[in-house]
């Protein structure tokens, strides 16, 4: 399965590009374009760190698992027999779009009484983002 998974994942580089790649990767690109314009490395370094530091990344997780979601949802009548795994995908997502969204709430409310963000928050942004950057292909290619 891991093999198909990595093949599919080959032969369709497009896909992959334009659903995980660009929401993940385009913003610090555009960072890295301004801040080279501006500043420098200097003035990249702070840019990165501000956009992650204040749990940016978290946007980005909420729309893998829509996009996965409506991939399993939208899957249910071509496969009816993987109706409980379909109905358990769609749970996570559901939980993982809700927490993701419950943290951005968080960090908006720390931001307002200039508090800074927990580092913790800041690397759960960052597992989840890496972890739904392969778990979203792999509803696209493999179950579904």
């Amino acid at each position: 399965m891991t093999v198909s998974y990595f093949a599919q994942l080959q032969n369709n580089p497009g896909w992959f590009a334009i659903n995980v790649l660009v929401p993940v990767l385009l913003p610090f690109a555009v960072i890295t374009a301004v801040a080279t314009a501006t500043g420098g490395w200097r003035t990249f370094v702070l840019m990165l760190k501000k956009s992650v530091d204040s749990g940016q990344l978290f946007w980005v997780v909420i729309g893998m698992p829509a996009a996965s979601g409506y991939e399993a949802f939208s899957a249910y009548n071509r496969h009816p027999e993987l109706g409980e795994f379909i109905a358990w995908t769609l749970g996570w997502c559901v939980v993982g779009a809700v927490f993701s969204s419950i943290f951005i709430a968080i960090n908006a409310s720390r931001s307002l009484q200039q508090e800074p963000v927990r580092p913790i928050i800041v690397w759960i942004s960052i597992l989840m983002t890496l972890t739904l950057s392969c778990y979203y292909p792999f509803v696209h290619f493999i179950v579904l």
